[in-house]
């Protein structure tokens, strides 16, 4: 043991076992303070992370240094400066799905950009953009305004598989008229990448990095700065662990809301039906006096009717 000054070494099981501990799936199962306090397991667990998971892409990106050198490869502007982002950007609804964007940007020129990251692929991901380009227009274009205000937007979904399966990593919808090469243009741009397939495109290093992280990596320039603050900065480390317990918080905040909202809507049901009984019941009631009413007339007609048949067989009879 140590105190021979021995140290027995982990076998390979045991260190893969200490490895999964902190990954981003498991850590939302594991008390803050389990991990927060430990600077072995903070550092284990952001070593975990990759630009793919939305919470460190997101602390990453608020940068808008780092943004705007991301956007400006991915879009391919190079005079292009963001003067804001924000991350984790929620846009409520009271009527209908509300949304939570990973990235929202805007430029110098009033451009604006959702960029999001997504693992899984268990969505129909163009109707998703579709829906988040139809909250953020509303949110972006004031009461009374006219629709040629609307900001130039570009909407950029990042993902870890190919999302049509054709076979490339970049992907940028365009609207036609149908039978001819004339592109119209409404101000949306949209463009898919994937980290899943490797070709000669220029982007495909950058997408590549978004899946390793490589902290030791200097060849994004501040993306990779960034990304080396949170892995190896002792600092960056808490920051980034502070930033996944606060998303722990809303995240469990905004589920107490949901439960408490439906809760409410129960509750308002159980009135409706309550009240809908209650005036069921009145009408019976209302129905039943009624009918007692009409009853109680037919039966002093039958006997107004039975008497005249008495008068009418006496007279007869005489």
């Amino acid at each position: 043991g140590p105190e021979h000054g021995i140290i027995k070494r982990k076998t390979m099981k045991e260190n893969n076992k200490n490895k999964n501990r902190y990954s981003p799936e498991t850590v939302k199962d594991i008390g803050y303070q389990d991990f927060i306090s430990s600077y072995e397991a903070r550092k284990m667990f952001i070593n975990s992370l990759n630009l793919m998971d939305d919470t460190f892409f997101a602390a990453v990106m608020e940068d808008v240094n780092v943004c705007t050198y991301v956007l400006r490869i991915i879009t391919g502007i190079k005079s292009l400066r963001v003067i804001s982002s924000k991350s984790q950007y929620q846009i409520r609804n009271l009527v209908s799905h509300s949304v939570i964007l990973d990235i929202i940007a805007e430029d110098d020129k009033g451009r604006v950009y959702n960029i999001e990251v997504q693992k899984s692929d268990r969505d129909h991901h163009p109707k998703r953009i579709r829906y988040y380009q139809a909250n953020v227009d509303i949110s972006f274009l004031n009461k009374g305004c006219k629709y040629e205000e609307l900001p130039e937007s570009y909407f950029i979904f990042i993902s870890d598989f190919d999302p049509f399966g054709l076979g490339d990593n970049y992907y940028e919808i365009e609207r036609k008229i149908s039978g001819r090469d004339d592109i119209i243009s409404n101000g949306v741009h949209e463009i898919y990448l994937n980290t899943e397939v490797t070709n000669d495109r220029e982007i495909t290093k950058l997408l590549q990095y978004f899946r390793n992280s490589d902290a030791d990596s200097t060849q994004f320039g501040p993306l990779s700065d960034k990304v080396r603050f949170f892995k190896k900065d002792k600092k960056g480390g808490m920051v980034m662990c502070d930033k996944v317990q606060r998303l722990i918080d809303e995240s469990n905040a905004e589920k107490d809301r949901i439960i408490a909202e439906q809760r409410r809507e129960l509750d308002e049901q159980q009135k409706t039906l309550e009240t809908q009984k209650a005036e069921q019941q009145k009408a019976l009631e209302a129905q039943k006096v009624k009918y007692d009413k009409i009853s109680e007339i037919n039966i002093a007609q039958m006997a107004e009717i039975n008497k005249l048949k008495a008068q009418i067989a006496a007279l007869q009879g005489n």
